[in-house]
């Protein structure tokens, strides 16, 4: 055995333990006084149980953090209820290296008018009356009694952004001109809208920003963020759609305005 395999072994063998491989070590001296030995051995233990203490303390610190702040979360959530909430997850989404171009803008084209389509076609939904006791809210009933309609306003404001599109090419949307659509009344309702939607659902991603010349910076959006999963809220609007074709069709699914029932439910 080599004098560097003895080293590493020496401090693992017990007092009445010999090499067993026909070394003979040499007697080991005493580096600390028997006294002074003991007394770092309990400066050891005390200086243990100090770290396990401050261990302790934190994890329950920590625990305690996050079940007051879960705990917070759940009286808010429940304070605002939503029916859609069981459908929201969230999920990171990563930087395409080679991004496609947007479906929703661009030159007016058949194709763009399709994605906008099928993106709002969840407009309206049907909600249960015992979804709309724990909203605390009102709203017009169904014919059927299936329950009520109602919108997300997350729709409302995909809505919006598709009239800022529609507004940008007139010569496509004639028959928009000269309506309420692109009125300043219309406009600044989209603009509030959007405004307090962007600021209670404040995107927290932290942007750079790099040198585009030697006097000019741009901003740079690039990497991952956290994101709602659309596409579960989606599916969650498409099994609730209230599907009518024009104003007519709509207002024959709902229960007319003079009828006592045609507003609901009461609240308690």
């Amino acid at each position: 055995m080599t004098s560097t395999e003895t080293c590493e072994k020496i401090p693992f063998l017990g007092k009445d333990e010999d090499g067993m491989d026909g070394v003979d070590y040499p007697p080991r001296r005493g580096v600390f006084p028997p006294g002074r030995l003991k007394w770092h051995g309990a400066l050891f233990i005390v200086q243990l149980a100090l770290l396990t203490l401050n261990l302790t303390l934190f994890w329950q610190n920590t625990t305690a953090s996050h079940d007051e702040h879960d705990a917070s979360l759940g009286d808010v959530f429940e304070s605002a209820f939503s029916p859609v909430r069981t459908a929201v997850q969230f999920k990171v989404e990563e930087p395409n290296p080679a991004p496609m171009p947007n479906p929703f803008f661009g030159e007016p084209r058949p194709e763009v008018d399709q994605a906008w389509s099928d993106l709002l076609r969840g407009s309206m939904v049907r909600i249960s009356e015992d979804e709309m006791r724990k909203m605390n809210k009102t709203s017009i009933a169904l014919r059927d009694r299936s329950g009520y309609i109602g919108y997300l306003e997350s729709i409302h404001m995909l809505h919006c952004v598709k009239r800022i599109y529609q507004f940008q090419h007139p010569e496509h949307y004639p028959n928009l001109q000269g309506t309420d659509a692109f009125s300043p009344a219309h406009w600044d309702h989209c603009l509030d809208v959007l405004q307090r939607g962007i600021m209670c659902n404040a995107d927290v991603t932290v942007n750079t920003y790099f040198w585009k010349t030697s006097d000019e910076i741009k901003g740079d959006s690039s990497g991952s963020r956290v994101c709602t999963d659309w596409d579960r809220i989606q599916k969650w609007t498409d099994e609730r759609a209230v599907k009518y074709v024009g104003n007519d069709d709509l207002l024959s699914l709902l229960v007319p305005i003079d009828d006592a029932d045609s507003i609901g439910p009461e609240k308690m």
